[in-house]
């Protein structure tokens, strides 16, 4: 992955304890980084792990008919995941440190989805 991938979401982020990544529908990430606390770049695990998510929202939405999703957000005592939808059954993944406030967590995912938009129209 180029650097200017690697870093797409940096300007969304900030200085917030945050990463960002773009996947593919398969998993496969596409831009940003995940980074455990040992260093490593996991950002292939991840994507594995979450392959397929995009199209099983999207049925579970379908099935409950409450319209096209928006965002999925998870919150947990070590962690909160949000998920979005991006173009081509493309995923944005933002993962905050429990301690980061809701509100930018839902802010930084949007831009971070506008941001993966502009990349994959190649303007970014």
């Amino acid at each position: 992955m180029a650097e200017s991938a690697r870093t797409l979401f940096a300007t969304a982020i900030g200085e917030a304890e945050q990463t960002a990544l773009l996947l593919d529908a398969a998993g496969v990430p596409l831009a940003g980084s995940y980074v455990d606390d040992r260093g490593r770049d996991i950002s292939a695990e991840i994507g594995a792990a979450l392959s397929g998510v995009t199209r099983e929202v999207s049925r579970s939405m379908r099935l409950l008919s409450i319209g096209a999703w928006i965002a999925v957000v998870v919150e947990t005592d070590a962690a909160t995941i949000a998920l979005a939808p991006a173009p081509q059954d493309s995923v944005v993944l933002l993962a905050s440190s429990s301690a980061v406030p809701l509100g930018l967590v839902r802010r930084v995912l949007t831009r971070s989805v506008a941001l993966a938009i502009n990349w994959m129209q190649g303007r970014a």
